[in-house]
């Protein structure tokens, strides 16, 4: 490979290690961890960066790991970022290299994110003599669940010395294998999470008039906070509102005293979910007190809005479009799900993109993330690796 240039060198070696890489991410897909729980992720993916002779930080309060690639010369600082955690569900999509924990799945994408940035380190690893700059890369655990594992890497000192002059990051998507989405500005949205419990009192089913039923006064407020959104939200501004969890009740001849409603508000704009989260508990008073119920409501305002950097936005388009051609290279419709590497953009301006994991040529509807059938196309790893990698490189032009 001495008669070649980066470019052409990095190519060559991602179609060496793609086999290997891609056996690493049925690793872990069969053996995911939930947030907080990477023990076993996080050893693989320490053990792997020291195989290649890359400095390893592990984190002392949580399960993050740090890899440092220090090139042949001086240049930019790029940090490239991928979550580890899996998420409590049951798999069913009957893959020979399914999950091995019940109840436990990589239904996100995260184990390919893992063994992207893996194979990426590897490659980059590789060809040091020829990089300028340095390589951070970070493993973060805990993406999934607030407060999420960001902060704490952060906090240790993931991004200090030296801090990154830019950060990028990938995550799979259902648009079509082969592309790339990405925009400027707001792509995930704040999300604030509530715990809504609401008291009743209880009683017997055929006397409902001398009990207050909490289930019939949760139904009054799940119906008056669904409409809260269309109707106290600017058409031309993004939020929504949605309860995940309704639980209360022990028999079906008793009137209980307590219901459980736990849920979701996302925004592109933060401060609308700040002010969402006051409306809904007036119309929370309002009808408990009505119906002679009563309630405690506590919620977490959580990760803030995502926002790419225009000038990295560009940078990422215009890598992309070098590696993969500038028709696979797509505006992203932006997201309300919430994603803590807006901690990494908050500090370091960077960009998160989408990387397209759905086969073109399937016959079935592509699968969304957090589904229990979420089986993202494994040829989009190797697509991974190129762009990671090219991030890096590119960046010394």
């Amino acid at each position: 490979m001495a008669d070649l240039n980066l470019a052409d060198t990095i190519d060559v070696l991602v179609n060496q290690k793609e086999a290997e890489v891609i056996n690493i991410r049925r690793d872990i897909h069969m053996h995911p961890e939930v947030s907080g729980k990477e023990e076993r992720t996080s050893g693989i993916v320490a053990e792997y960066l020291e195989k290649h002779d890359i400095e390893v930080q592990r984190c002392k309060n949580s399960f993050g790991v740090v890899g440092r690639l220090k090139g042949s010369k001086p240049g930019p600082i790029i940090a490239l970022r991928a979550d580890m955690d899996a998420l409590p569900i049951r798999e069913k999509t009957g893959l020979p290299y399914a999950s091995k924990i019940d109840g436990q799945m990589h239904a996100c994408g995260h184990d390919v994110h893992t063994a992207v940035l893996m194979g990426t380190a590897s490659v980059l690893s590789t060809v040091r003599d020829k990089l300028n700059g340095t390589a951070i890369f970070l493993f973060q655990p805990s993406e999934e669940f607030f407060p999420g594992g960001a902060l704490g890497l952060i906090e240790e000192g993931g991004i200090d010395n030296p801090k990154p002059n830019a950060i990028f990051a990938l995550h799979t998507s259902p648009i079509p294998l082969g592309k790339i989405a990405i925009s400027p500005g707001p792509v995930i949205g704040s999300v604030s999470s509530l715990s809504l419990r609401i008291f009743g009192r209880g009683g017997h089913f055929s006397a409902p008039h001398l009990a207050v039923d909490p289930i019939l006064v949760s139904s009054n407020v799940v119906v008056a906070l669904s409409s809260m959104v269309p109707r106290r939200v600017n058409p031309m501004e993004n939020a929504v509102l949605t309860f995940g969890m309704i639980e209360g009740g022990t028999r079906d001849n008793i009137i209980g005293d307590m219901v459980v409603l736990r849920g979701n508000i996302g925004s592109l704009n933060e401060s609308l979910c700040v002010k969402l989260m006051e409306d809904l508990e007036k119309t929370v008073k309002g009808i408990t007190e009505g119906m002679g119920a009563t309630y405690k409501l506590r919620y977490i305002h959580g990760y803030p809005t995502v926002r790419n950097d225009p000038h990295q936005t560009t940078y990422v388009r215009d890598v992309a479009t070098r590696v993969i051609g500038e028709s696979n290279v797509v505006p992203c419709t932006p997201s309300l799900g919430g994603e803590d590497m807006s901690y990494f953009l908050n500090k370091i301006p960077g960009a998160f993109f989408f990387l397209g994991v759905h086969d073109p040529d399937s016959d079935q509807p592509p699968v969304i993330n957090h589904d229990p059938a979420f089986a993202p196309d494994e040829r989009a790893i190797a697509i991974g690796m190129r762009l990671m990698s090219r991030l890096v490189t590119d960046a010394a032009d």
